[in-house]
């Protein structure tokens, strides 16, 4: 009646792979090797970054672990119930991946910051060419890609696009850049406008 049990080394951990795809100098699939990897890690395994990197536009698409997929279930199983919305609820699909807004340029300059964050299996960083344009969509009246002027502002971008259409929603313009993050500007003097963002 011997029994021997068998423990689970405290260190293991099954192989997680990444991904960095763009203006790298080897880019390509790498192994999470430890615990706590960072951005800042996998930008260094990659060779550094090419001189035509676009860093303030590198963008990080992370998958949907079970925890993630659970939530959101469970937040639009709630959404049926309550919704009197003409959505169809049942017709959204929530997906297998979302991106997280970084801010490579701060993690490369201080690794272990907040902004270096903590890399998980599946996790696939884009470092972008760089795009001097500024694309302009929505309720205008010619949607259109135009170059990026420095120092330019909001204004200029929604005049390029032909004004306003009428029934634009002037108070609910926002600004969606390539890192993923999106920045709603309380005026329009206080927006940022940056190399390959859309005005929406």
């Amino acid at each position: 009646f011997d029994e021997i049990f068998v423990r689970r080394s405290p260190g293991y951990q099954e192989q997680q792979n990444v991904r960095i795809e763009g203006e790298v100098l080897f880019g390509g699939d790498y192994i999470l090797s430890h615990k706590g990897e960072r951005l800042s890690d996998l930008v260094k395994k990659a060779g550094g970054l090419r001189p035509e990197a676009y860093v303030q536009g590198a963008r990080l698409t992370r998958q949907l672990n079970q925890d993630e997929k659970s939530r959101i279930e469970a937040l639009l199983k709630f959404s049926k119930q309550s919704n009197k919305d003409s959505i169809d609820m049942n017709r959204l699909d929530i997906g297998n991946s979302y991106y997280v807004g970084i801010q490579l340029s701060e993690a490369l300059k201080n690794p272990g910051s907040e902004y270096d964050i903590i890399l998980r299996e599946g996790d696939v960083l884009r470092v972008p060419e760089y795009t001097g344009t500024v694309r302009i969509s929505g309720a205008v009246m010619y949607p259109n890609t135009v170059v990026y002027k420095s120092g330019a502002g909001l204004n200029h971008y929604i005049e390029q696009g032909g004004g306003f259409a009428d029934r634009a929603k002037k108070k609910k313009v926002f600004i969606v850049y390539m890192n993923g993050t999106v920045s709603k500007p309380r005026t329009f003097a206080k927006a940022k406008i940056a190399p390959g963002c859309e005005i929406i």
